[in-house]
């Protein structure tokens, strides 16, 4: 086996995984990550801090730096400039050059794009908004909650949907909610349309069940502070809370790499994570995926996790010259918090023709018990 030098670009879940699977699956190779931010944060805990469950936003984070034990060299830098045909990048720290890069780098939060969101709403998708989010339900006594979803595509598709049902069940406990009115507004067709007919209208029951309003095919132009009004294309409606789920965009140095389609995001190969470019692969929120039905992969956890590993073993077994590297199969699942210790879950192949197959399992303990495992896997990278 060629010893290679591999530049992980992004230090999320998929930067992650991409990293510390390297390293399992050979000890010979340079893994060199590389990471704007000194820490690794678990998003799925920020509905957690949320609901007050997890008050301290630093409990589902890891310091970076201590992946050097496991033979992982971490920069801690800003990421300047990418040149996949040199397969180089220019940081805050230097000039790095690999034989391989996986780019990982996520989707920009971009709340400014839309007038007034980023001055009226409380950012979930940020570890300190969702903070922000837990002080306001806890002085919360009624009035007109609304979680918006600004933009698509957006990461983590369940989420605006298990913040209402997570809302809807903490102003229960605290014996608020026949007081408060909660709405869900967003720019979809349906919930989750992506996953096929099955989990959309699952969903749309459980939010008519719990009384929480669903208005979709609907696009925030301005959100008005002063008068805590957000004016939609055709309609408007009023907030005492809003929750916001920003807009998401590539990171702009990708965007200057030439790596982005006119998709506004970077095309792979659905199979083996590839660019365009020989050696240069992208996985996660980054990328677009287009499915057999014209759609695009979702922006999830699970996904990008599951690409790493499909690239890190790619990596190796191409250096190595062994034949039948892994591809990527599409496949996933998510689990749906609804409140009172339970999620939903599902899951199916998203590469299924002549559209993704997704089955959706009932609420239990369970799978709200298999989702902090979740956590506590990724988390298992520094033990």
């Amino acid at each position: 086996m060629s010893k290679q030098t591999v530049l992980v670009l992004g230090g999320g879940i998929g930067g992650l995984t991409a990293a510390t699977h390297l390293r399992r699956l050979s000890s010979e190779h340079r893994v060199v990550l590389i990471e704007r931010s000194a820490t690794f944060a678990a998003c799925m805990s920020h509905l957690w801090v949320m609901t007050g469950e997890r008050p301290d936003i630093t409990e589902g984070q890891r310091d970076l730096s201590q992946l050097a034990v496991s033979g992982i060299e971490v920069v801690q830098a800003e990421i300047e400039a990418i040149d996949p045909v040199a397969r180089s990048v220019e940081t805050t720290a230097g000039t790095f050059a690999g034989d391989s890069l996986v780019v990982s780098l996520g989707a920009a939060k971009v709340p400014e794009t839309v007038p007034g969101l980023a001055e009226a709403g409380l950012n979930l998708y940020d570890p300190q908004g969702a903070l922000e989010i837990q002080r306001a339900l806890a002085e919360f006594n009624g009035g007109r909650i609304v979680v918006l979803v600004s933009r698509t595509p957006f990461s983590c598709p369940s989420a605006p949907y298990e913040a209402a049902f997570l809302i809807d069940a903490a102003l229960r406990e605290r014996g608020v909610r026949d007081r408060t009115e909660l709405a869900l507004y967003t720019p979809e067709d349906q919930p989750m349309l992506v996953a096929g007919p099955n989990v959309g209208p699952a969903l749309v029951a459980m939010l008519e069940e719990r009384g929480i309003e669903l208005h979709w095919e609907q696009i925030p132009m301005r959100i008005d502070p002063a008068s805590k009004r957000i004016l939609f294309e055709l309609a408007d409606t009023t907030f005492d809370l809003l929750v916001a789920i920003p807009p998401h965009v590539v990171p702009p140095v990708l965007r200057s790499s030439g790596l982005v389609d006119a998709s506004g995001w970077v095309p792979v190969d659905p199979t083996t994570l590839e660019t365009k470019y020989a050696g240069v692969y992208a996985i996660g929120d980054a990328t677009a995926i287009r499915l057999m039905n014209g759609m695009y992969l979702p922006k999830a956890g699970v996904f990008a996790d599951e690409q790493a590993r499909t690239v890190a073993a790619r990596i190796v077994a191409e250096a190595s010259g062994a034949e039948g590297a892994p591809q990527y199969s599409g496949r996933g699942f998510c689990y749906i918090e609804v409140g009172e210790g339970r999620a939903a879950y599902g899951a199916g192949n998203f590469y299924a023709m002549p559209a993704p197959s997704v089955a959706m399992e009932e609420p239990s303990p369970r799978f709200r018990r298999e989702k902090a495992e979740q956590e506590r896997a990724l988390l298992a990278a520094w033990e």
